[in-house]
């Protein structure tokens, strides 16, 4: 049976879950695979990535490296030139490398399939405007959502998503309206404890708050959605799940008959992060 060579690259990448959750993907559909977390220093990507393409098969790209894989591919798919950025390269049956962007369709996947959470005619806010809201807006906007709202702590970087991607629309933090279907975090503020400045009205109880990072119990932007009101809250495990679900099977989509189970995949390692709650 031949191994197929995968990894992630980018800076860190000693926190990555990718490995795990590629090799559950591959143990469930009877793919043998590697799969290397690959540390790129500062402008580096291209060297370390065309290394690593001498004996693999293809890979997967973090911060802060997607917008140099974008540059770095031959051709790119809808979602990866919409978002500037490719977090998956693969090779195409006449060698050259394509990149995609699976992080929007991912996201959309957990909202909409995994949390039955509809966006059609929603309003919708987003928080951010670095890669990871850049890379979602087209994917929201494909839904056809009631509104979608871009606020950033710096308003020029809404503004310029405002203009990238049309049908968003950007606000100033202290300007927000109020009473959202669903306000979707996109900043990494929680990781460093560091607070929004989003004013509370934009939570009611119908309100529901989903956070693109994800951790071991209740994230720090979701502790502070419920403090606001009594909403549902979700984090970024299913989204990271089902992004990595869409990658497998750009790579492995020809060898199978049906994608991988995200559900399971998703669920075992819930328990393993609920399971270290608890071991602290």
């Amino acid at each position: 049976m031949t191994t197929f060579k995968l990894g992630v690259l980018g800076n860190p990448v000693s926190h990555s879950r990718s490995p795990d959750i590629h090799q559950q993907f591959a143990a469930a559909t009877g793919i043998s695979l590697s799969y290397e977390k690959v540390f790129v220093s500062d402008g580096s990507f291209n060297s370390v990535a065309n290394d690593f393409l001498d004996s693999g098969f293809g890979f997967n790209i973090t911060l802060p490296c997607k917008h140099d894989a974008w540059q770095f591919v031959d051709e790119a798919s809808d979602h990866a030139r919409q978002a500037e950025a490719v977090n998956t390269i693969s090779r195409t049956a006449v060698g050259t490398l394509r990149g995609d962007n699976t992080d929007g369709p991912g996201l959309v996947n957990d909202l909409v399939q995994n949390l039955g959470w509809p966006l059609k005619d929603r309003k919708v806010l987003v928080i951010g405007a670095g890669g990871a809201v850049s890379g979602v807006l087209a994917s929201l906007l494909a839904e056809a959502p009631g509104a979608l709202h871009v606020t950033n702590r710096t308003h020029d970087k809404a503004q310029n998503l405002e203009q990238r991607f049309a049908g968003t629309k950007a606000f100033a933090m202290d300007r927000l309206q109020e009473g959202y279907d669903l306000v979707i975090n996109g900043t990494s503020a929680g990781l460093s404890h560091q607070d929004l400045k989003i004013p509370g009205s934009v939570i009611t109880e119908n309100t529901r708050c989903y956070d693109m990072i994800y951790g071991p119990g209740t994230t720090r932007f979701n502790q502070w959605c419920q403090k606001q009101a009594e909403c549902e809250v979700a984090d970024g495990l299913g989204m990271l799940v089902e992004q990595a679900g869409l990658a497998f099977m750009i790579w492995f989509g020809e060898q199978l008959n049906a994608a991988p189970d995200t559900q399971s995949v998703i669920s075992t390692i819930r328990n393993n992060l609920d399971q270290a709650l608890k071991d602290d």
